[in-house]
């Protein structure tokens, strides 16, 4: 499994943000701690798997949270690994 970035875009630059790749991998969620939480946070996918042209955001919303602890939050990861864009380092 590859490594996955959330992005923030800024005014004149776009941020990466890691996912917790091992908890995804096991229960199928995004756990984020947080402090890593802002407002316009998203994950980048596609519907199709060959077509890179129609990328789509999955914004990470206060609505989107259905789990809370002391310390992360809990998103859904509504869609399969291939669907999810690669981000370059």
């Amino acid at each position: 499994m590859s490594t996955y970035y959330l992005r923030v875009e800024n005014k004149n630059h776009t941020r990466k943000v890691l996912i917790d790749m091992a908890y995804l991998a096991k229960h199928k969620i995004i756990r984020l701690p947080k402090y890593y939480y802002e407002e316009g946070l998203y994950l980048p996918y596609t519907d199709k798997k060959d077509d890179d042209s129609s990328v789509k955001k999955y914004e990470l919303t206060k609505d989107k949270i259905f789990k809370e602890d002391k310390d992360f939050l809990y998103f859904k990861f509504p869609f399969k690994h291939d669907q999810v864009v690669k981000t370059t380092v």
